[in-house]
């Protein structure tokens, strides 16, 4: 029977009961036998889980569906979710706090898998009779588990340097995975695949003078659906998810130093940079010339 919990009522696993480092949360669990659990739960952190053995039933939010040996998929912070039936079902969990431990991104965001698995497809999975899961074949499983064995080894063995290379393998199994979304031989539900492209359009182009009806064309919907689709899947309209990404990007050339704020505001695609220091305030809580400082410190 459904859980008839509400959301306030649902456990929340705490990233110290997680993470041993408080300053670099990164974990790699491995569950042999996942039994069957009636009761959901969250996370304060994000977790990407790959299924190794058997199949099983996954509940996440109000919907329910099967898994089986292969599946990759994304559990976001905050959402709740349990598996209420199993059968010789084990899975690995590769665990991080975006808040500690920053998801690199680098070109990543201009591959559209990217987008679909991390962003679009955790928000679908909580619609009823959305199929588009991404199943990996056994050799690509296979070459998958080789890249979270690498990283495993990183973080259990803490050898010197262990932050580092383990950062650079969770980077590759991001890049893997990202990558095998697009390759991989399977239907991809249409708006998936539109606003996946549009996000890793904006990921190259962010810095351009883009309209709603521009990228519209890039998704080959109209306006109005693709602002819609916006609103229904990411909780926000293009534009804001534009504004925001090049908030992002000037912060992050804020803190590599070397230019000045009004310099960051023009590469980043603002014409006005009084309007960019207040929208920079808006989102990340602080002026454009705090994070300067702090860099500088």
């Amino acid at each position: 029977m459904p859980s008839t919990r509400r959301p306030r009522d649902i456990p929340r696993l705490k990233s110290q009961e997680v993470f041993a480092d408080p300053a670099f949360r990164l974990r790699v669990m491995r569950v042999p036998v996942q039994g069957p659990g009636a009761t959901p739960h969250a996370h304060e952190f994000e977790e990407l889980v790959v299924i190794t053995g058997g199949r099983g039933t996954h509940r996440i939010g109000a919907e329910e569906y099967p898994i089986e040996l292969g599946e990759v998929f994304v559990i976001l912070r905050g959402m709740s979710h349990h598996y209420p039936a199993t059968a010789g079902l084990s899975l690995i969990n590769i665990l991080y706090d975006p808040r500690r431990f920053r998801q690199p991104r680098a070109d990543l965001g201009a591959l559209p898998g990217y987008h679909a698995l991390f962003e679009i497809e955790p928000r679908l999975r909580q619609r009823a009779r959305f199929k588009n899961r991404l199943k990996l074949p056994v050799e690509v499983l296979g070459q998958f588990l080789g890249i979270v064995a690498e990283l495993e080894k990183e973080l259990t063995g803490r050898a010197t340097g262990y932050r580092f290379m383990a950062t650079a393998q969770f980077e590759r199994l991001l890049g893997f995975i990202s990558r095998a979304y697009g390759d991989v031989s399977k239907p991809v539900a249409q708006q998936v695949s539109q606003i996946s492209e549009v996000l890793a359009y904006l990921e190259r182009h962010y810095a351009e003078d883009l309209s709603v009806d521009d990228l519209a064309e890039v998704a080959g919907m109209s306006p109005t659906s693709l602002y819609r689709a916006f609103r229904e899947i990411l909780a926000r309209s293009p534009i804001d998810y534009l504004i925001r990404l090049r908030l992002d990007k000037a912060a992050q050339l804020l803190r590599r130093g070397g230019l000045r704020v009004g310099e960051v505001s023009a590469a980043v695609g603002f014409s006005d940079s009084n309007y960019f220091a207040r929208q920079f305030r808006r989102v990340h809580g602080q002026s454009p010339r705090d994070i300067v400082r702090a860099a500088r410190a």
